[in-house]
Formats: C-alpha cells, sequence, structure tokens
C-alpha cells in the first residue's frame, strides 16, 4: 500500500468536503443541533398551566395553599365560586385542572387527563402545596378527569403524536426523493421539452401522491386501532382528514424541498434539518408547555404541532370540529401546503427558463 496515495486521496476528500458549505453543516453542525434540541426539548416541567381554583375551605389552610402554588411558574392560577363554571374552563381546553377546596380542608382536583406530563406536574404541584399547608395531612381526592382514563398509558398520549410524526416525516421523504430522482434521470426534462407547464407537474405528482397518502393514512389509524387499541373518541373521518390535510402539506414541502435539491443527497440534507424538529418540537413526546420561553413560538410555527394537538383533541377528549384546536390544524395546514406548493412552482419555472 502506498501510504503517499492514501494520503493525496484523504486530503482531496477533505478539502471537497471543506468547501461544500451544506456538507460540512450536515456533518457537523447537525448532530450538535439535534443534541441541542433534545436537551430543550425533553425532560423539562410544562410551565404557565391554567387551573382554576374553587375556594370554600378553611381560610388558613386555603390561603397557604393557593399562595404556594401561585408562587410557583408551573400553575396560572384564576377563581371561580361555581363548580359546574369551573367544570366547564375544562372541558373547552381554557384550563387543565379544578381544585375543589372543600369545607373539611379536602382538595378534590377534576383533570384534563389527556396529556401524562402536564397532569404529573400539576399533582405535584397540589402535593407540594398540601404539605406547605399542612404537613401533607390535607385528604387529597383525585375526581374522575374529564378527558382520559384515570390510569392512562403513556401510548395514549403519544399514538396521536406518532400518527402525526408518520404522515408528515414518509409524505415528505417520498415526495422528495421521488421529484428528485425524476430530474436526475432525465425525466423532467422530457416533460418540459413536451410544453408541460409546471403547474401541471406539481399538480400531476401531488394527484399520484394524494392516492398513497389516503391508503397509508388508513393503514396508521387501522393499526393504531386495531392493533394496539388506542381509544377514538371523536370522529374517525375528522381524525382521517386532519392527519390527510398534513400529509398534503408534507407533500408540497417536499416538492418545494426537491425544486431546490440537485441530487438525492442534497434533498436528504435539507430533510434532516426540518424532520429532527419535527420530532422533538411538536408536542410529539414531550408537550409544547415544557419547551424553553423562546423556543415555544418556534415550535407553534410547525403545522405538525397543530396536528398533534389535534389529534389529541380527536382522539382522547372527543372534540369534534367545533374546537378551535381542530380548527387551526386544518387552516394552518392548508396555508403551509399552498406556501410550499408557490415556493416549489417558483423555483421551478425559474429552472426551466
Amino acid at each position: 500500500m502506498n501510504f503517499q496515495r492514501v494520503y493525496a486521496i484523504a486530503a482531496r476528500k477533505f478539502a471537497s468536503l471543506r468547501r461544500d458549505k451544506r456538507m460540512f453543516g450536515f456533518i457537523v453542525i447537525m448532530p450538535a443541533l439535534q443534541i441541542l434540541l433534545f436537551g430543550w426539548a425533553i425532560g423539562g416541567t410544562p410551565t404557565d398551566l391554567n387551573v382554576v381554583v374553587v375556594d370554600d375551605g378553611p381560610a388558613e389552610q386555603s390561603a397557604i395553599f393557593i399562595g404556594y402554588i401561585e408562587g410557583g411558574d408551573a400553575l396560572l392560577v384564576s377563581y371561580s365560586d361555581s363548580m359546574d363554571e369551573a367544570n366547564a374552563t375544562v372541558e373547552n381546553g381554557a384550563s387543565w385542572a379544578v381544585f375543589h377546596l372543600l369545607p373539611d380542608g379536602t382538595i378534590s382536583v377534576v383533570l384534563d387527563n389527556s396529556n401524562q406530563q402536564v397532569t404529573n406536574t400539576i399533582l405535584l404541584e397540589v402535593r407540594d402545596a398540601m404539605q406547605e399547608a399542612n404537613g401533607g395531612q390535607l385528604p387529597l381526592d383525585i375526581a374522575d378527569p374529564i378527558y382520559g382514563d384515570r390510569d392512562p398509558s403513556f401510548i395514549d398520549f403519544l399514538a396521536p403524536g406518532i400518527m402525526t410524526l408518520v404522515c408528515f416525516m414518509f409524505s415528505t421523504i417520498l415526495t422528495t426523493m421521488t421529484f428528485v430522482g425524476e430530474r436526475h434521470d432525465g425525466t423532467l426534462d422530457r416533460i418540459f421539452a413536451a410544453g408541460t407547464q409546471p403547474s401541471e407537474v406539481l399538480f400531476g405528482h401531488l394527484g399520484a401522491f394524494s392516492v398513497i397518502l389516503i391508503g397509508q393514512v388508513a393503514v396508521v389509524i387501522a393499526i393504531a386501532t386495531l392493533g394496539f387499541e388506542i381509544p377514538i373518541n371523536g370522529s374517525v373521518m375528522l381524525l382521517f382528514t386532519v392527519c390527510l390535510l398534513l400529509g398534503w402539506a408534507a407533500m408540497c414541502l417536499g416538492l418545494a424541498i426537491s425544486s431546490k435539491a440537485k441530487s438525492e443527497f442534497q434533498a436528504m440534507q435539507l430533510n434532516m434539518p426540518l424532520l429532527f424538529p419535527a420530532l422533538l418540537l411538536s408536542g410529539i413526546l414531550w408537550p409544547v408547555q415544557a419547551l424553553p420561553g423562546w423556543l415555544q413560538p418556534v415550535a407553534w410555527a410547525l403545522p405538525t404541532t397543530w396536528t398533534a394537538e389535534a389529534c389529541r383533541s380527536i382522539m382522547i377528549r372527543g372534540w369534534g370540529l367545533e374546537s378551535t384546536s381542530v380548527q387551526l390544524a386544518l387552516l394552518i395546514n392548508t396555508i403551509f401546503g399552498v406556501l410550499m406548493l408557490a415556493i416549489a412552482s417558483r423555483t421551478i419555472r425559474v429552472r426551466q427558463s
């Protein structure tokens, strides 16, 4: 073996990588960014959770208990004189829990149990406040939750987010790789040479992939419900529509990415900075409320965040189209898809000319 030739080849490859800024970012910056996002997104404590207090308890104990929960960052406390009004705030999604301080010193907690991490944070704050108020001796009654099971499994929380991620990720990758492959093998050039307009090419791809997407979404929902017995308390058709619209928006994103990529590898380089944040920042593995404050607006800018929230609202809470979270998911996915499609169309026209 000639080590001089080995050195020359290694030096040439290193120089090539150094000149390719995209490759340098993919190799060096992306792993660092992924670790940072993982540290920021996973394991944090949710904050600014809205709860309602109905105070009918002993004055001294109530003052200590309420003072403790108001003094932390986890809970945002509001008050009501009626349990019916307080429970209604949980039913419509305006709050996560109701604390009813009873005359005998008992604390009754009514929860929205659709998010386990949020529930655990609330109960931990309640127990710490009880410890502060009376040495932990105040009786605690956990009422039947308004949404979710009394003892939910983690998969009930995780499944809607994973369904969201699967629809988004595979629609983006499939569209990206196929479109770039057609450009690479010259198929697109021959289509354009025949007088086909860029918009016709894009809608033709969307039409074909939409058929695949319908089957993909149907399989995902069927496996989740029949294979793992994940409950769907709301409309299956509405859940199907939300996931389908996200998949369509993801296909438009894939077309926009592929219109700017020169090869399959470049397409994957552009996909990674989008898919990994979608996994960590969309509330799929951990609540958005636990993210650092400066990172939460980034999370809510992702269509996957709204879709995961809408899927949980449909599957766990049983909400329908009247829900604001479902409406916003449909609206944001539509806007995102149209915007990505416009970017793809403009880029293709520029390249064609």
